[in-house]
């Protein structure tokens, strides 16, 4: 949850790594307000999507048995979490709509694009935690229905 602390290269010198800057609990829904997530999407093989940033929430993203549930990354790209893990980490593909959220400070050159450096320590942590928001009702279930209702 904490966010991350970035040297000038974008590089990650301590915090968190700062998921819930963008997948906000209870529901880990990504904020309605971010931008492109650096993965650039081929409408055809001349135009890119900058514009596709919006995904579902981070419940349910896996099944009870672990199993993916679907593909995810704003575009369903992937349903592997280490590739989720390894996009996040070093594989954020500048563009003119990235959400600032996915760059460190100001270096000589403009914002650098973060480079997490997750250990594999924190892989194994991130994925279990994701787990641990299995299940299949997310989209059926009256308790999700209402974010203001405690």
């Amino acid at each position: 949850m904490t966010p991350p602390d970035f040297d000038p290269n974008g590089n990650r010198i301590g915090g968190g790594i700062g998921c819930n800057t963008c997948h906000v609990a209870p529901e880990f829904d990504i904020d309605p307000n971010s931008l492109n997530n650096g993965v650039i999407d081929l409408i055809n093989s001349a135009n890119e999507d900058l514009t596709l940033t919006h995904s579902p929430t981070l419940r349910d993203l896996v099944k009870p048995n672990g199993d993916a549930n679907g593909a995810t990354m704003h575009s369903a790209i992937s349903s592997n979490r280490n590739a989720i893990l390894n996009h996040y980490n070093n594989g954020i593909v500048a563009n003119a709509n990235l959400d600032p959220r996915l760059t460190g400070p100001p270096g000589p050159n403009g914002p650098a694009i973060q480079n997490l450096q997750l250990s594999q320590q924190e892989r194994t942590q991130v994925i279990a935690f994701l787990e641990t928001l299995s299940g299949t009702d997310v989209d059926t279930n009256q308790k999700w229905s209402d974010p203001f209702i405690n």
